[in-house]
């Protein structure tokens, strides 16, 4: 009787050992499986591969109308290229746009001039139907629109991915423990990030191209010139009579100029001529009153 209960107590002490063993084979295989998932598995793409709610991809982001990028070209003939330009740019401020660049040339027979500038797109219709005002008569006007909608939306879909990776990286990074891993975690968050910097630039420049339409006007003088009537040197009488009374003047002034540097220049030579001339003078003058009083 005593054996049996033995054997039993044995047998009972056994199944408690193995039901422990299996605890602590399946606890030890939770913390490997965890260790592989949160832990760093060898860069971004072990990361990237965990399936999301939305089905591992970025959903993108909706887009309120579609994005087009507006270029207008226009050729005009004025009578005023100055006057034509101020009136652009005064109707281009009116309108919240800005000028990018202003150009004038002129050689003997005509004058051009062009001017780009940026206007909302909601406006570029106004400002076109509008063109009459700048004294001018429109030879030519074109406009090209491309659709960037499409890439805007790939772009979205790319930064929340990278933003996504972006956050794991960043929670890896808080967790790392090993030299080599925060190394290497530290590389890929970094090439990621100038990834976002990337995709946020084009995204940028894509608002700004597609809020402001880009317009290039340029301008032909066509104004008659007037005849010359008696040539170009009669048509300058004014600019003579200038000539020459400043010629009058630099003359005057030269010859007291060339005086004052004689007189101060030769002075002794110019004092002892006089002394001696004065000298002359008084030895004649006492001559002259002897043979007066002598003949009377």
């Amino acid at each position: 009787m005593g054996k049996r209960i033995f054997l039993a107590l044995a047998f009972i002490l056994f199944l408690l050992a193995g039901c422990s063993a299996s605890n602590d084979s399946s606890e030890s295989s939770k913390n490997m499986e965890y260790a592989e998932g949160d832990g760093y598995g060898g860069g971004i793409g072990a990361d990237t591969d965990d399936s999301s709610d939305d089905g591992g991809q970025a959903a993108p982001e909706e887009t309120s109308g579609r994005k087009v990028m507006y270029n207008a070209s226009v050729s005009l003939e004025v009578d005023d290229i100055g006057n034509s330009i101020d009136e652009v740019e005064k109707n281009v401020q009116d309108l919240n746009g800005y000028v990018v660049e202003v150009n004038f040339t002129s050689n003997n027979e005509q004058d051009y001039g062009s001017i780009t500038l940026r206007i909302p797109n909601d406006s570029l219709t106004a400002f076109l139907d509008g063109l009459d005002e700048y004294s001018g008569k429109v030879i030519e006007k074109r406009v090209v629109g491309q659709d960037v909608t499409e890439e805007y939306v790939d772009l979205t879909s790319r930064l929340k991915a990278k933003r996504v990776v972006e956050e794991r990286l960043l929670d890896l990074l808080s967790k790392a423990e090993k030299t080599e891993d925060l190394l290497r975690i530290s590389n890929d968050l970094s090439v990621v990030q100038e990834e976002i910097e990337q995709v946020m630039g084009r995204m940028k420049y894509l608002d700004n191209k597609t809020e402001f339409a880009e317009v290039e006007m340029n301008f032909t003088d066509v104004s008659i010139p007037i005849p010359d009537v008696k040539g170009n040197e009669d048509l300058k009488t004014g600019e003579k009579i200038k000539k020459t009374f400043a010629a009058s003047l630099n003359a005057i002034t030269a010859f007291f100029s060339d005086l004052a540097v004689f007189l101060i220049g030769y002075s002794p030579i110019l004092l002892l001529l006089a002394a001696a001339f004065f000298i002359v003078y008084i030895v004649v003058r006492r001559y002259s009153k002897k043979r007066d009083s002598k003949s009377e």
